[in-house]
């Protein structure tokens, strides 16, 4: 019992973080191994699941798409091949500063209407 209380107060060991390329690669071959890997059951060829991929990769499936979906939108943003000697944390920075910045000009664009609205209805009195 108290060897439990023990296990549950230390931090688990956290991994650690990866390169841009090595998550690159990572998602690449996951995918590549869910797009090509059959196996055979019941006598029917059935492609794999992407947890079996993953299980496959040595990879968390919840890791990977996250990996998979920060490239993905940090591919529009800089150019990965240059960046891929930077760890992840440097792309989640990136796309989370692309996404205030995103609300930003959408709010900009939202107070320019009212604006406008406004003007618009004292221009007809």
């Amino acid at each position: 019992m108290q060897q439990q209380q023990q296990q549950q107060q230390q931090p688990r060991a956290r991994t650690k973080e990866r390169y841009v390329f090595e998550a690159m690669n990572l998602v690449k071959l996951w995918r590549q191994i869910y797009e090509t890997e059959t196996r055979v059951v019941d006598g029917r060829t059935v492609r794999i699941t992407l947890d079996q991929a993953a299980e496959l990769v040595g990879c968390p499936r919840k890791t990977l798409e996250d990996y998979y979906y920060l490239l993905k939108k940090a591919q529009n943003l800089v150019n990965l091949e240059e960046r891929k000697n930077e760890k992840m944390g440097f792309i989640r920075k990136i796309c989370r500063e692309n996404k205030k910045q995103q609300q930003q000009l959408q709010q900009e664009e939202e107070f320019y209407q009212i604006n406008q609205f406004q003007m618009d209805e004292i221009h007809d009195d």
